[in-house]
């Protein structure tokens, strides 16, 4: 898989898995082992989520107390409504 790019209420949202996550781990020097839930990233408005992904199959993000999503693209929607009723 590649790059995807979605907005939503406003913020950008991007994923990153396979080689598109590995190059950009590389160019920011971060290792396999803070990759994240298998190798994926993501990013809203340009801050890295650092996620990992349950014994379930659901997706969480660290400093966050959310139930389990089931793809990082639900939670960072999740995430960008939290953050919004906190403004």
């Amino acid at each position: 898989m590649a790059e995807q790019r979605e907005t939503y209420k406003g913020r950008e949202v991007i994923l990153r898995t396979g080689a598109d996550a590995s190059t950009a781990r590389a160019t920011a020097g971060i290792s396999e082992d803070e990759a994240g839930a298998e190798g994926a990233e993501l990013y809203i408005d340009g801050e890295r989520i650092y996620t990992v992904r349950d014994a379930g199959g659901g997706y969480k993000a660290s400093g966050f107390a959310f139930d389990p999503q089931p793809s990082p693209a639900e939670l960072a929607k999740k995430i960008i409504d939290y953050r919004e009723t906190g403004e």
